[in-house]
């Protein structure tokens, strides 16, 4: 087990330890940041599609997307893992909305920076 502070490359992070111990921090505190800190752990240790289908799952069951606090995260991360999955005109819809979605300036243009890059 290595841990992902002491890894010496992104590839050796242990993503499924880390995806792990963001399910058991979100029985202990179920709030919408640590469930999304727990999709991307997924999609990072089992690949987008997963990370999607949890996502989905969690949207379902918690209503994530409707959520106007978590609601710009939540599109950040689906566009993130649309990305991944090579959905680069479904991923670009998805971060010009979460950038109009947020009132930070610098984040708004990594957001767009991110969407012009897929065109």
């Amino acid at each position: 087990m290595v841990s992902a502070a002491a890894t010496s490359s992104p590839q050796r992070t242990d993503w499924p330890q880390i995806a792990a111990l963001y399910l058991w921090l979100e029985r202990l505190n179920p709030i919408p940041p640590v469930r999304l800190s727990r999709v991307v752990a997924v999609a990072k240790a089992y690949g987008p599609v997963r990370g999607l289908a949890l996502l989905d799952d969690l949207d379902r069951r918690f209503r994530l997307g409707q959520d106007p606090l978590i609601r710009r995260r939540e599109r950040a991360v689906r566009a993130h893992l649309l990305r991944m999955t090579g959905d680069a005109a479904g991923a670009a819809r998805l971060y010009r909305e979460a950038a109009s979605l947020t009132g930070n300036l610098v984040e708004r243009r990594y957001l767009l920076d991110q969407a012009g890059r897929l065109g």
